[in-house]
């Protein structure tokens, strides 16, 4: 079986979503986890997570969603935490012009991980143009369980093991089966410090909706890890489903 430690369910029309239910589980997917950018993302996350047993929920800002009442949202993500959650998520880092204040990022960065660390729960986070300071937040925090992982990582393999040496898995998506780098990474890394994701949203630019990338394609990312490291396909579901449960909160 295999679990997709990243999606964006809520982001999907509600029409939609029975069909790539199905198709996952037809694929072998045991636990899809639905992410939060949003507060309204993080709260369909839950409604998700109580409707459909295999969907469990993630709430978070987006460093790239934050708007001028983010500190406000930042309580509300806090009241959310009364609700069943897995994980704290879609919570980190993107420096690109159009981003928001690096300040307002790294201050919303850090109060989420808190909330995670006081509900016992851990975090996937993102990084985007900002691996270094990324690593120098996460240092200054001390989990006593699983903390997590690195969500659609693009890095390179000192990257990846700098975020292994502080305890996170490594998250690989489809970008595996294209780049070169991830490849090198993906080879050079134990097995037992990767999962694996879809980064599942609508790609309305995808003219064929056939090819949309979905919860049931984190499959495919495990058939190139397996690939890879020249192992069994059974053996990458077996290790990374394991690996993912070392955190998720059921």
């Amino acid at each position: 079986m295999f679990i997709d430690i990243h999606t964006h369910l809520p982001q999907y029309d509600d029409e939609e979503l029975s069909g790539i239910v199905s198709r996952w589980r037809s694929n072998n997917v045991k636990f899809v986890v639905s992410t939060g950018t949003t507060i309204e993302d993080s709260r369909k996350s839950i409604s998700l997570s109580n409707k459909y047993y295999d969907v469990l929920s993630g709430i978070g800002l987006h460093p790239s969603d934050l708007t001028s009442e983010w500190k406000k949202d930042l309580q509300e993500i806090k009241k959310l935490t009364n609700n069943k959650i897995s994980m704290i998520s879609e919570i980190g880092l993107d420096y690109q012009e159009s981003s928001p204040k690096k300040v307002e990022q790294i201050e919303a960065f850090e109060f989420q991980i808190q909330i995670a660390l006081d509900n016992n729960l851990p975090i996937v986070f993102h990084t985007r143009n900002a691996m270094e300071d990324t690593y120098e937040i996460l240092k200054n925090f001390s989990f006593t369980y699983a903390p997590g992982a690195i969500h659609y990582f693009d890095g390179n393999y000192d990257q990846a093991k700098n975020m292994i040496n502080l305890g996170y898995k490594i998250s690989f998506a489809k970008t595996l089966l294209r780049y070169d780098h991830l490849k090198e990474v993906a080879k050079k890394l134990s097995l037992k410090d990767m999962v694996i994701e879809t980064d599942s949203y609508p790609q309305h630019f995808k003219k064929n909706r056939e090819r949309w990338t979905e919860p049931k394609d984190v499959k495919l990312v495990a058939e190139e890890i397996s690939k890879i490291k020249k192992i069994k396909l059974d053996d990458v579901a077996q290790i990374t489903t394991s690996n993912s449960l070392s955190f998720i909160k059921i």
